[in-house]
């Protein structure tokens, strides 16, 4: 099935991908839009171009926190068209759902004339839904494009999806090919899975452009864990003449070393190019599983930026209420992350880590005494350095408590994250 799709969205949904295996890197030699000009002279504007694409997302059930997204790419904030980035995963496991296979996405912008373009599409060749009594449930062919510009004329957006076939093989006989669902009415393979068209904006006023697709959600029913496919979404928003903010925050920020974590940013608030006009966005999450024994309770992130006459202002915030590791071996409390940033008008600087702080430590029932600028090591669970901060050229970022765990897996968390800029 197919929707809304045009001339240009239908030009526009082919290229190659050169990204390797689960990177993010520039791709070159892509197709112009139509009618474009295949100059990529860059050139400055006030419009801010963002897009973003994942192939699939896991939530609810039985999914351990991370399981996320799988070949996502982005463009958090971009004033100079021309720019590209694309993702690919051959194929990853879904827990709680099951396998996917040849997952691409690919952002970009582009110039035509006065024209300015932010296109986001995602392509998932295959799901399979993990095998059940009845057979194994394949999907494929699921595709999603956005598109959001600024023209002449104002803002504008449009968004295409489209979903290949949906087949079951029984154990036994030939396979079986499902119908596409129409909006509002879901397939339901009984004991496998509830398949459902995704929902798709597009949305313009004066200052702004946004649109999002997502082809298609899958319900596994044995776990009830909900599976989101083709994922896209491209903005155009103007006012980011004299400054432009950005950063991110987050409650956990996970490396994975030997296997043993699972988790990326959770959550994770990405700072908006305008900033927040004044008034504070917060994410959280009650409960975080990062797999490894470890466990994280009301992780919160939160953001502010502001542009005032003669300077800017903006902050993110990071926090964990609380942390357990290995069962009680060790616990933290109280963990906030938070970087200041203010760009005056002339061009200078301000940065500050104030806010950012520790509660209490406990390792194997002993309170831990731990000064905000020293690293402990507590033999054989994990080393701890407080207050990680970073200069940046155009701000500053924060990590309230780093933990490397000593079990031999070379594992990093990194615990109230806050990075914040202000770019001229």
């Amino acid at each position: 099935m197919k929707r809304r799709r045009t001339t240009v969205l239908a030009a526009l949904a082919t290229g190659a991908l050169v990204a390797s295996l689960g990177l993010i890197a520039p791709a070159s030699g892509a197709p112009a839009p139509a009618g474009a000009s295949r100059t990529s002279a860059k050139a400055r504007s006030d419009i801010a171009l963002k897009a973003s694409a994942y192939g699939t997302r896991l939530t609810g059930g039985q999914v351990p926190a991370g399981s996320g997204m799988t070949a996502f790419s982005v463009i958090s904030c971009s004033v100079t068209p021309g720019i590209e980035r694309t993702n690919e995963v051959v194929t990853a496991n879904l827990p709680s759902a099951g396998t996917v296979s040849g997952v691409t996405t690919r952002v970009w912008t582009r110039k035509s004339g006065a024209s300015l373009h932010s296109y986001s599409r995602s392509t998932t060749a295959e799901v399979v839904l993990a095998d059940s009594p009845l057979g194994k449930l394949s999907i494929r062919g699921v595709t999603s494009l956005s598109h959001a510009w600024h023209n002449a004329t104002g803002f504008h957006a449009e968004t295409s999806s489209s979903i290949g076939k949906i087949v079951l093989t029984p154990p036994v006989g030939d396979p079986q090919e499902f119908d596409i669902p129409t909006p509002g009415t879901p397939i339901i393979v009984p004991g496998v899975a509830q398949i459902s068209l995704g929902a798709s904006n597009e949305s313009t006023n004066s200052s702004a452009a946004s649109a999002w697709a997502a082809a298609l959600r899958v319900k596994v029913l044995a776990t009830g864990t909900d599976l989101v496919v083709a994922r896209s979404k491209a903005v155009a928003v103007s006012g980011v003449k004299h400054g432009r903010f950005g950063g991110y925050s987050a409650g956990t920020e996970a490396e994975v070393l030997g296997g043993v974590l699972t988790s990326g940013r959770n959550p994770l608030s990405i700072m908006p190019c305008q900033g927040t006009k004044g008034q504070p966005l917060t994410r959280s999450d009650a409960h975080v599983d990062l797999g490894g024994g470890l466990v994280v309770d009301a992780v919160s992130s939160s953001q502010w930026g502001k542009r005032y006459d003669r300077r800017s202002k903006a902050w993110e915030r990071g926090s964990v209420a609380g942390i357990n590791l290995g069962d009680g071996a060790l616990k933290i409390d109280a963990v906030v992350g938070k970087a200041t940033v203010i760009r005056k008008a002339g061009g200078g600087i301000v940065r500050s880590a104030a806010g950012t702080s520790i509660g209490t430590i406990t390792a194997n029932g002993e309170p831990q005494d731990i000064p905000i600028d020293q690293t402990i090591e507590i033999p054989g669970v994990a080393k701890l350095e407080p207050k990680v901060v970073q200069r940046l050229a155009a701000g500053l970022k924060v990590i309230a408590l780093r933990i490397t765990l000593l079990d031999g897996s070379g594992a990093v968390i990194d615990l109230g994250v806050a990075k914040t800029t202000i770019r001229r």
